[in-house]
């Protein structure tokens, strides 16, 4: 990839970040409805950043599919490219609300097999 390439690329990236965030920007001020779902950030500077990188993500699948109802990530997805998008965004999405409840369920998961012990 040439370096020009690579600074479109970087430049698009960066716009696209920066217009995620005023969108989630907006909607957190206005307390939209679908906001709820990510829960309340976190007081902890570093874990605030990772949920509103997640929660930019979410904010970002509704700006690109154009969702305007109340619930987080609206209608079911229809095509392809909008089923994955919609799969990262559930991601994000269930991330941000384990990062605002302050514990991870991923983690508690991991405690929960290693209690349980190996089973068939």
């Amino acid at each position: 990839m040439t370096e020009d390439m690579r600074q479109a690329l970087d430049e698009r990236r960066e716009l696209i970040e920066q217009r995620a965030d005023v969108v989630l920007g907006i909607a957190l001020d206005e307390k939209a409805t679908w906001t709820k779902a990510l829960g309340t950030p976190p007081g902890d500077p570093r874990k605030a950043l990772s949920w509103r990188r997640h929660a930019r993500t979410v904010a970002a699948y509704r700006d690109r599919y154009g969702i305007t109802d109340d619930t987080p990530l609206g209608t079911a997805a229809v095509t392809t490219a909008q089923k994955i998008d919609a799969a990262r965004a559930r991601s994000a999405l269930e991330r941000a609300g384990e990062i605002a409840r302050g514990s991870s369920a991923r983690a508690e998961r991991r405690v929960v097999r290693r209690e349980q012990g190996r089973t068939l």
